[in-house]
């Protein structure tokens, strides 16, 4: 995510930029279904994702001495990213055998967005003839909440069984996604939340 910010110093154009790029971080999941029709499936699930970064500051500050020889500005700042979102799923179980099956699914995802940015960044001349440039940098959280959908399979095997309770083990692949913008700088700033995630885990079926 990138946004510019432009302005008028010491009668000379003077520009910033703030950046950050947000990976792939730790993820938490949890879900509950029934089975409603033969292998017809209604679940609900929840995911949270947390993300950690830094974010980079850099511009071109005009000189109060010299004209037409801006001061490069750089800086950097630690920034938070936390996804949480609701699935709504119907699915179809595949039996590939008494301990063994797979479950293909789909729905719509509501998701919660909680963002730090770079919002403002103020520079700071030190120095006898302001040779050196500094930034302050001030962080915001932005929330944002965005409908978006999901598709995925869950595989499970289980390893103990009674006549009440089984007890396995699975893990799920899923691609969940929706779009929305966040205020940065000056401008809102368009990003994607989700994303393709996999996780592993236990299983409790009644």
């Amino acid at each position: 995510m990138t946004d510019s910010k432009t302005g008028t110093i010491y009668d000379e154009s003077a520009t910033i930029t703030s950046s950050s790029t947000f990976t792939s971080g730790s993820l938490f999941d949890v879900g509950v279904g029934i089975r409603i029709f033969k292998n017809l499936t209604v679940g609900v699930g929840y995911h949270q994702e947390q993300n950690d970064t830094e974010g980079s500051v850099s511009g071109q500050i005009p000189s109060p001495v010299v004209f037409n020889r801006p001061r490069t500005l750089s800086g950097t700042e630690p920034l938070d990213r936390k996804e949480m979102a609701t699935h709504l799923n119907i699915g179809w179980v595949l039996p590939f055998s008494e301990k063994l099956d797979v479950m293909i699914y789909a729905g719509p995802s509501f998701f919660r967005l909680t963002q730090e940015v770079i919002s403002e960044v103020v520079p700071n001349e030190t120095g006898a003839t302001a040779s050196t440039i500094t930034a302050s940098i001030k962080t915001t959280e932005r929330k944002k909440s965005v409908t978006g959908y999901n598709v995925g399979a869950d595989a499970t095997y289980i390893v103990w069984q009674n006549d009440s309770v089984r007890v396995g083990a699975g893990g799920f692949v899923r691609f969940t996604q929706a779009s929305t913008e966040v205020d940065m700088l000056s401008t809102p700033q368009p990003t994607d939340v989700g994303g393709l995630q996999f996780g592993f885990g236990a299983r409790l079926r009644f």
